[in-house]
C-alpha cells in the first residue's frame, strides 16, 4: 500500500521561497501510486497547498522508470503549490453597486479587512459602504477551505427619489357624476326624483382634500456622484365661490354656504342654489344668478335661465331652456317638430357646460362642452364643442336615429341609425376648414417672404460687384439687416405651420363616429372634406381618416 512513502515525509521539501512544495525523486521498493502520494501530501504540514495532479502523476512515473533501472535527470517535482487568497472587486456598469469576490487561500496569505479597505479606496468606491458585510465576509474566506470563493455586495449605492405632485382628492360628487353614476339602492334600484339633497352640500361640508407635494431626494452611487431626482411640483388648493380652505386644516377645502358643489380643477366652488318644485305656469319663467335644482319638470312653454347648473328631476318638455354651467336633466328631453315639414323643434336646450340626460327627441341641443345620453338620441339637432355620447353605464344600450349631430371631437354610441330609418347626419367637420385656410394662408406669406428674400439676395450680387466706398458700405448694411428681417420672419411663418399641422394631425385624431354594436342604412357621416354614406347594415365599426382618407373599419374593444 506504499506505506512507507506515506510516512517518509522527507520526501516533500519547499522551494527557497516557500511557495512551492517538490518531491524529491528517489528509488524506491515500494509500488507508488498517485493516490499514495496525494495521501502525503495531505498529510503533510503542506495539506493546504493547492495539488497539481499532473505533476503527481509525472512524479509517480518518473519514481516507476527510477525503479526499473532507468536513468532520470529530474531530481525534484512541483507537486503543489502555496496560493495567498485572491480579491476581485466588480462594479457595475451603472455604478450602483460593489460586488467582492474573495477565493480562499491554498495555504497562503488571508485577505484581512484592511487589504479590502485599501481596494475600495484604490477604486474610489466612497458611499453606501457595507462595513457589517465586510467583517462577516472576511471572516466566512478565512475559515473556508482553500479555494472556496465567497462573495458579497460590500457597497449599495442609494437610488434618486423623484418627487410627486400634488394632487386633489374631491370629497362630494357633482349633479352632473350623480346622473352618470347613479346610486343603486338595497334592491338594485335607482331613484332619480331625490337628487335635491343628494347634489347640495351645507356649510362647513368638507369639498375637496389636497395631498401636499413630496419633494423627492437625491441618489448618490458608490463613486459617491450625486444622482439627479425630478422633484415634485406643487399646485395651490384653489378656493372659487362660496369655499374657504378650513381654519384648521390648510389641505382642505369647506364650503361656507347651502348650493351646488362645482369642479374647478384643484378647487370648487360652491353655487348658490334655488329649489323650485316645478317651473310651470303657476310659477312662472325662471331668470337666477346661481344654480337651479327643479324637483319636478320644466312644463311646456316655460323658460329657465341659469348662471350655473341646472338639475332637472324629472323632465324639460317643450321648454327653452338657458344654462352658464351643466344641465342636468334625470329623466328626459321631450320636445316636437313646430311645423311638419320644418326643423324647428319646441324643445330649445343651450347650455355652457355639458348635457346630460337619460334620453332625448326632436329638440335642439347646443353644449359649450359634452353631450352624455343614456339611453336615445332621437330625431334631435346637437351642436357640441366636445363628445356626444349616447350610451349607457353598461355599454349595451344607447341609440341615436334621425336628426343633425355636430360636434367637435368624437361621437360614440352602441346604434347609430336604424332598419326603417330616417337619414342621419353626423358632421365632425368642425374646425378643418379654418385649418385649411389658415395653412394657405401661411403658405402664401412664406411663400412671399422667400421671393423678398430671392429679390435681396440678386441686389446683394449687384453690391457686391461695386466698388468698395462708403455708399457700398451702407447698403450693404442696410441690405443684410433687411434680409435678416425677412428670414426671421420666414422663421416664424414656418413654426406657425407646423404649429397647424400638428392641430390637424390632433383633428383627425378625435374626429371619428364609434358604433359599439350596429350601424344602419342610410346614415351620412362627414369628416374633413370627406362623406361617407352607409348603403348597408354594418356591426361594430370605426369610422375615421386614415392617411388623409375616410375609412370605416371594425370596431374591436
Amino acid at each position: 500500500m506504499g506505506e512507507n512513502i506515506i510516512a517518509n515525509s522527507n520526501l516533500l521539501k519547499l522551494s527557497s521561497d516557500n511557495k512551492e512544495l517538490l518531491f524529491l525523486i528517489q528509488s524506491s521498493n515500494d509500488a507508488i501510486t498517485a493516490e499514495h502520494l496525494t495521501q502525503l501530501i495531505l498529510s503533510s504540514p503542506y495539506c493546504n497547498f493547492k495539488l497539481d495532479q499532473v505533476a503527481i502523476n509525472q512524479a509517480v512515473t518518473v519514481v516507476k522508470q527510477l525503479k526499473a533501472g532507468h536513468s532520470v535527470d529530474t531530481k525534484s517535482i512541483i507537486v503543489a503549490e502555496r496560493i495567498d487568497a485572491q480579491l476581485s472587486i466588480t462594479i457595475d456598469p451603472m455604478l450602483m453597486f460593489a460586488k467582492a469576490e474573495i477565493i480562499s487561500a491554498y495555504g497562503g496569505k488571508a485577505i484581512t479587512k484592511s487589504d479590502l479597505k485599501d481596494h475600495i479606496n484604490e477604486l474610489g468606491i466612497q458611499h453606501g459602504i457595507r462595513h457589517k458585510t465586510i467583517e462577516l465576509l472576511i471572516e466566512k474566506s478565512q475559515s473556508a477551505p482553500p479555494g472556496t470563493a465567497v462573495q458579497a455586495t460590500i457597497a449599495q449605492g442609494s437610488e434618486a427619489v423623484n418627487g410627486v405632485n400634488a394632487s386633489f382628492t374631491r370629497l362630494v360628487d357633482t349633479p352632473k357624476e350623480r346622473l352618470l353614476k347613479p346610486i343603486e339602492d338595497e334592491h338594485g334600484r335607482v331613484d332619480m326624483r331625490d337628487l335635491g339633497e343628494l347634489i347640495t352640500v351645507a356649510p362647513d361640508s368638507h369639498l375637496m382634500r389636497k395631498t401636499p407635494m413630496i419633494l423627492g431626494s437625491p441618489g448618490m452611487n458608490v463613486m459617491g456622484d450625486i444622482l439627479e431626482y425630478v422633484p415634485g411640483k406643487d399646485f395651490a388648493l384653489i378656493a372659487g365661490a362660496n369655499t374657504q380652505i378650513s381654519p384648521s386644516d390648510e389641505n382642505l377645502l369647506i364650503s361656507t354656504l347651502v348650493g351646488i358643489p362645482k369642479a374647478l380643477g384643484n378647487g370648487m366652488q360652491v353655487d348658490d342654489v334655488l329649489l323650485i318644485d316645478n317651473v310651470n305656469v303657476g310659477y312662472g319663467h325662471v331668470n337666477y344668478d346661481g344654480s337651479i335644482i327643479i324637483k319636478g319638470n320644466v312644463c311646456e312653454g316655460m323658460k329657465v335661465s341659469s348662471s350655473g347648473d341646472i338639475t332637472v328631476s324629472g323632465y324639460v318638455e317643450s321648454a327653452e331652456i338657458n344654462c352658464g354651467g351643466d344641465l342636468i336633466v334625470s329623466k328626459g328631453i321631450i320636445g316636437r317638430k313646430q311645423e311638419e315639414n320644418c326643423d324647428n323643434y319646441s324643445c330649445q336646450i343651450t347650455a355652457k357646460g355639458s348635457v346630460i340626460a337619460n334620453f332625448s327627441q326632436y329638440s335642439q341641443i347646443k353644449a359649450g362642452e359634452s353631450v352624455f345620453i343614456k339611453k336615445q338620441l332621437l330625431h334631435c339637432h346637437v351642436d357640441s364643442q366636445g363628445d356626444i355620447n349616447v350610451i349607457d353605464e353598461s355599454g349595451l344600450k344607447g341609440t341615436i336615429l334621425g336628426g343633425i349631430l355636430r360636434c367637435q371631437k368624437s361621437i360614440n354610441t352602441v346604434t347609430l341609425g336604424a332598419t326603417a330609418g330616417s337619414k342621419t347626419i353626423i358632421d365632425l367637420v368642425g374646425i378643418y376648414p379654418k385649418i385649411i385656410n389658415d395653412r394657405q394662408l401661411i403658405k402664401q406669406c412664406i411663400d412671399e417672404e422667400q421671393s423678398k428674400l430671392e429679390s435681396l439676395i440678386s441686389a446683394q450680387r449687384k453690391i457686391d460687384i461695386l466698388p468698395n466706398s462708403e455708399k457700398k458700405q451702407e447698403l450693404d448694411s442696410r441690405l443684410q439687416l433687411t434680409k435678416a428681417s425677412v428670414k426671421e420672419v420666414i422663421s416664424s411663418l414656418i413654426i406657425e405651420l407646423e404649429s397647424k399641422n400638428r392641430e390637424l394631425q390632433q383633428y383627425f385624431e378625435e374626429a371619428k363616429v364609434i358604433i359599439q354594436k350596429k350601424l344602419h342604412n342610410d346614415v351620412i357621416v362627414s369628416i374633413g372634406r370627406d362623406n361617407f354614406r352607409s348603403q348597408r347594415d354594418y356591426g361594430p365599426s370605426k369610422i375615421s381618416v386614415k392617411s388623409y382618407k375616410l375609412s370605416v373599419e371594425p370596431y374591436l374593444k
